[in-house]
């Protein structure tokens, strides 16, 4: 069962290889022991793959690689035919490309045969991206009736659909995780089904992530999005100004596959400004706003933004770009200090923050960006104090919900700007 488990894994390596890295081929010298000169030779052949792959497979679990050998099959020369060969790289799905016997004897001193190789076993050469955190995301399940926009009611399961989307998409960008497609979801229908279950224990969750060969698994549930139109009549006229108001409310869990620990979670509640919604928004805009903030929220928990290279002192070059930042937004600047453990479990608690100053994107690029910082002691010097990982950029909501009052304010002004001019 290992030995046919490991293989699956070896082929579906191989089938995705075109999106994550290549195919190499290798070649090693192994040795096997049996009861025949077959089954040396099977062993030697799960050695070779062992020594290549990363695996090594117990002579209980040899690879089976023929039938039951007749007598007539126990001989060197069937042993290296091209028709026996063929026979091994068929049975191993191709990780054996080929192989040259050394010898194959029959040892005196134990009875057994041993047989030593020299083979040509492939191997998938991972590409760098491949090596990140591998993290499939569960489409969120959208409680019934949650979904109401000015527009109207929604589907739950299609705006629940289109978040999830945006989630992924939005770790996608920030170029940290190997999100799996979620068409592997199609592996493991069945257990999927059972998340709409909110009891459902985090173990099964982890045996999902465990069929989709994830490091780690999101769920959740989007609780509600209740959007609606509202009025506010403007201090200086009798005109009526029209805005979105309401809430949006959602959970998410990130879990550890291989343990089966909850690494995050977290509930988050926004409003239309908290996410730069305007009347007219459609489910595509709110759904890719949503996700973004959710997305966020777990790249900030897991990967935070860090700083990697300061100039003149204030120019700050940092690790994440594309569509994770842009320009224009403000993030508090931390210092990290020194490791910080809970008093009752011992565990590890990260290291202690302290917030030296705010830092704004000036500018963005596929794969970094660079922000300016402004300090709030002068005497803070970033160039020369600066070591990888001792600085890193933190959410500032009070910076957001200022420029976003700011912005309202200008575009109120212009209203009634307008409004004065053409009456």
């Amino acid at each position: 069962m290992f030995v046919k488990r490991f293989l699956q894994v070896i082929f579906l390596c191989f089938f995705v290889s075109s999106a994550f890295g290549q195919l190499e081929t290798v070649s090693v010298k192994a040795k096997g022991y049996g009861d025949g000169p077959e089954a040396a030779l099977n062993s030697a052949l799960t050695q070779a793959i062992g020594q290549v792959n990363g695996k090594s497979i117990d002579s209980n679990t040899m690879l089976t690689t023929t039938e039951k050998s007749s007598t007539k099959n126990d001989n060197s020369d069937y042993l290296s035919s091209r028709d026996f060969k063929e026979s091994i790289k068929s049975k191993t799905k191709g990780v054996v490309e080929t192989y040259s016997i050394i010898s194959n004897a029959k040892d005196d001193t134990t009875g057994l045969w041993v047989a030593e190789i020299s083979a040509q076993v492939v191997r998938f050469k991972i590409s760098k991206s491949a090596n990140r955190k591998r993290i499939a995301v569960i489409d969120l399940i959208g409680r019934q009736g949650c979904c109401k926009t000015a527009e109207g009611q929604l589907n739950p399961d299609v705006a629940a659909y289109e978040v999830s989307s945006a989630i992924s998409n939005f770790l996608v960008q920030s170029r940290k995780f190997t999100v799996l497609d979620r068409s592997f979801q199609g592996f493991a229908e069945a257990e999927r089904n059972t998340l709409t279950s909110e009891n459902m224990p985090v173990k099964e969750l982890a045996k999902l992530g465990q069929e989709l060969f994830a490091d780690m698994i999101l769920v959740g549930n989007l609780n509600s999005i209740r959007l609606r139109k509202a009025e506010r009549k403007m201090k200086t006229s009798d005109r009526v100004l029209e805005y979105l108001a309401g809430n949006i409310a959602t959970n998410i869990r990130i879990i550890d596959t291989a343990t089966g620990q909850i690494k995050f979670s977290s509930s988050l509640r926004m409003n239309p400004k908290d996410l730069d919604l305007s009347l007219g928004s459609d489910i595509f805009t709110i759904s890719k706003k949503i996700g973004d903030r959710v997305g966020f929220t777990v790249l900030n928990a897991i990967y935070p933004i860090m700083v990697t290279r300061v100039s003149d002192k204030v120019n700050l070059d940092l690790n994440t770009g594309g569509d994770v930042v842009s320009v224009g937004q403000v993030f508090d600047l931390m210092q990290l200090g020194e490791k910080v453990k809970d008093a009752y479990t011992k565990e590890s608690l990260g290291k202690s923050e302290t917030k030296i100053g705010t830092v704004e994107i000036i500018q963005v690029s596929p794969k970094q960006s660079k922000g300016k910082a402004t300090l709030t002691n002068a005497n803070i010097d970033l160039g020369k104090d600066f070591k990888p990982r001792k600085y890193l950029l933190r959410l500032n909501n009070s910076s957001k919900k200022q420029a976003l009052q700011k912005k309202t304010k200008e575009i109120r002004k212009q209203i009634e700007k307008d409004f004065e001019d053409l009456y």
